[in-house]
């Protein structure tokens, strides 16, 4: 099992700390960044969050890349916490979507890197919204949250705001998507959960 790293505090949190917080989730689930073969596909996984960091670990990152991009044969599916843009590569960067979508100018250093392969699909989530559309030749999936949505007096509504699930299917040059909930699951919105926890927020 491969997992993304969605550690939000490495957004804000100085060098040292982002180091620490980085550690422990490698220390827990393995490496935030990862490659492997599967059905005729290679898989890249990303650590989003670092990107624009200036931390040594995205450089590094970006290296590591470089090699698994060089050996990629075949399509190619990317998996990242944070959605590549909103609309296109070239969107506007401003304050509110350097946080929410990868920031430039790592976005296009990312996007170049890749223009070598057959890239079919970039997969992620961070922004608890559902959303499913094509530019170019890949297919950009989000991921909403299985736990809560964020309701719209604390966030624009760009997408489907709903919990739930995404599952992938691969196949030798093709995939299937399905947007789907697990028995049971309900839309929890953020304020009840601050009630929970007690407080303002």
């Amino acid at each position: 099992m491969n997992l993304m790293s969605g550690l939000t505090g490495l957004l804000s949190a100085s060098s040292e700390a982002s180091l620490g917080i980085r550690q422990q989730f490698r220390d827990a689930f393995g490496e935030d960044h990862w490659s492997f073969e599967a059905a005729g596909w290679r898989f890249i996984g990303l650590n989003s969050l670092v990107m624009n960091s200036h931390l040594a670990f995205e450089a590094a990152q970006f290296d590591w890349l470089a090699s698994e991009v060089s050996r990629a044969r075949g399509p190619v599916a990317l998996f990242l916490h944070k959605p590549a843009f909103l609309h296109s590569p070239d969107d506007a960067e401003l304050p509110e979507t350097s946080i929410r979508y990868v920031p430039q100018p790592a976005r296009a250093r990312l996007l170049q890197m890749l223009s070598s392969v057959d890239l079919r699909l970039i997969a992620s989530g961070h922004v608890h919204q559902r959303r499913d559309f094509t530019y170019g030749h890949t297919r950009h999936v989000w991921a909403p949250s299985a736990g809560f949505t964020i309701n719209d007096a604390r966030q624009d509504r760009v997408a489907i705001k709903e919990t739930g699930l995404v599952e992938y299917r691969f196949r030798p040059d093709s995939f299937e998507v399905r947007h789907v909930r697990a028995a049971g699951q309900v839309d929890v919105d953020i304020e009840e959960l601050f009630a929970q926890m007690g407080g303002a927020h």
